[in-house]
């Protein structure tokens, strides 16, 4: 009754390495200046090369960033076509190591969606 003897014990989940995780309590993130990086790697003119029409398009690229900071499983959520997608695809390829989600202070392996927007000017 007074609680003495009463043995309480905290449960740790098994952890399950190979589990992805949808939302997670700190996302994935770039290593580095993720502004930079596009500015240098992008080729922004890939919708006007492709006839896109003047506008704002931004692509969603969805992936999987594992514990170790890996990219994998890369694939596009919009399909605004003229060639952003696979071109945003191409950059988060050469992007190399992320730094991985965390969720209970783990690193796990979680999904990504990194939104990359393209602008076509009126010529």
């Amino acid at each position: 009754g007074d609680g003495k003897g009463l043995k309480v014990e905290k449960v740790k989940e098994d952890f399950d390495a190979d589990k992805i995780f949808y939302k997670v309590e700190i996302d994935a993130s770039y290593v580095g200046d993720w502004k930079k990086f596009l500015e240098r790697n992008l080729v922004g003119e890939v919708p006007v090369d492709n006839g896109a029409a003047p506008g704002t398009y931004t692509v969603i690229i969805q992936f999987i960033v594992d514990a170790s900071g890996n990219v994998s499983d890369i694939k596009p959520l919009t399909n605004y076509g003229h060639g952003m997608e696979q071109e945003a695809i191409r950059v988060i390829k050469k992007s190399g190591k992320w730094n991985p989600a965390r969720q209970n202070s783990q690193l796990v392996k979680a999904y990504r969606k990194q939104p990359i927007t393209f602008q076509v000017l009126e010529q």
